[in-house]
């Protein structure tokens, strides 16, 4: 196992008996592993603060449909809705807080997880903001996954290249990402980069943590494959760097700073100690 990803899930083992007071070790693929809760407690997944509002969001927008392995305590998707939940719901400046931390600073309109911006191409967006009538962020949150999606060199990702995604990439990317190899290999991340095609003003935040190195290849060779002009519109943010952002942010609530050191309890096991 990677250096990150070992540290991480040391971090949550230690997390879900000490902070959650969970004992009991829930499974993957027929082994038992203590980062993982039991199915049937997968809400501790929610930090406790906003637990019963999330639970309630999500009924309230069935469309969002929890991941297979949410109940892992690494789950990337429990992380997002963690994260961006609590200060997108108190709108305002607490949402431009966190926009800003993500590097948009910019008042945010309104927001949406699981988000399919285009459903005949049919990306789905971590979470997507609005931050005019124009120009939307789309957001691809990653925690401890060891590499971005990518897709098999078969007949119908190789005829969704030609109808969708070279017409979309052609004046965004170089060449060389759109051979097709190149492109399946990095499959995500450049249907993320199309997204970009519909409008000048629309922004990608790629959201991982700093010291996920695992990443880093994947990523590093599709950015310096980017056109100069649309790399202005990439922004990388690191998941420590977000957190400390926010918890020194003085125009925040005492109670959404304090949140934020619960984050960086649970997800950043070299800040947490």
């Amino acid at each position: 196992m990677k250096q990150y990803q070992s540290a991480l899930q040391r971090h949550l083992e230690s997390y879900a008996k000490c902070r959650l007071g969970v004992f009991e070790e829930g499974t993957f693929k027929g082994r038992h592993y203590p980062h993982v809760l039991p199915s049937q407690l997968r809400f501790l997944n929610f930090l406790e603060p906003v637990r019963a509002e999330l639970q309630a969001y999500l009924q309230e927008n069935p469309r969002i449909k929890l991941h297979q392995y949410f109940h892992h305590l690494n789950s990337s998707q429990a992380f997002a809705l963690n994260l961006f939940y609590p200060y997108f719901a108190a709108r305002g400046q607490s949402a431009r807080a966190l926009s800003t931390a993500l590097g948009v600073d910019a008042e945010v309109l309104n927001w949406e997880f699981e988000a399919v911006p285009d459903e005949k191409e049919g990306t789905n967006v971590d979470v997507l903001w609005r931050v005019s009538g124009e120009a939307s962020i789309f957001c691809e949150v990653k925690l401890s996954e060891t590499e971005f999606g990518t897709a098999k060199n078969d007949l119908r990702h190789r005829k969704k290249l030609a109808e969708i995604y070279r017409p979309r990439l052609n004046s965004l990317i170089s060449d060389d990402l759109l051979e097709e190899q190149t492109f399946f290999d990095h499959y995500q991340l450049l249907r993320n980069v199309a997204l970009l095609a519909d409008s000048d003003r629309h922004r990608l935040v790629i959201l991982i943590p700093r010291n996920n190195e695992s990443l880093k290849p994947q990523l590093s060779k599709v950015l310096a494959g980017v056109k100069p002009k649309i790399r202005g519109r990439i922004n990388v943010a690191y998941v420590e760097d977000s957190l400390s952002n926010l918890l020194a942010n003085p125009s925040l609530s005492p109670e959404l700073r304090v949140y934020a050191r619960s984050l960086v309890e649970k997800y950043v096991p070299s800040i947490a100690g």
